[in-house]
């Protein structure tokens, strides 16, 4: 029997368009959801608006809309250090977390 093709789904389309470019970007990322829970993941690219974090959600306890606090893990030379931002869960899919930093204010 011959497999039949697929159809992929289609992208996920965000709610509003994309003020800023996405740019790839790859480091350590925390995200704190108001509930108290902690998911670590990485990014796989970051905009002035948001981000996305590659982890896996098959536990994950978060939803879309809940808020939080993000944080990236940054290096300069040596030094190693974390900068945070409040956001809001954009998205959910099988390869991560969607963040909206602008939502969140």
């Amino acid at each position: 029997m011959i497999p039949q093709a697929t159809t992929p789904p289609p992208p996920v389309r965000p709610d509003r368009p994309r003020a800023e470019a996405r740019i790839p970007f790859h480091t350590r990322m925390r995200l704190e959801i108001a509930l108290g829970e902690v998911i670590e993941g990485f990014t796989v690219d970051v905009s002035m608006s948001g981000a996305f974090m590659e982890t896996d959600t098959s536990a994950s306890p978060c939803a879309v809309g809940d808020k939080g606090v993000v944080f990236l893990e940054m290096k300069e030379g040596n030094a190693t250090y974390e900068v945070s931002f409040p956001c809001q869960v954009a998205r959910v899919n099988v390869r991560g977390i969607g963040l909206d930093f602008e939502s969140a204010q």
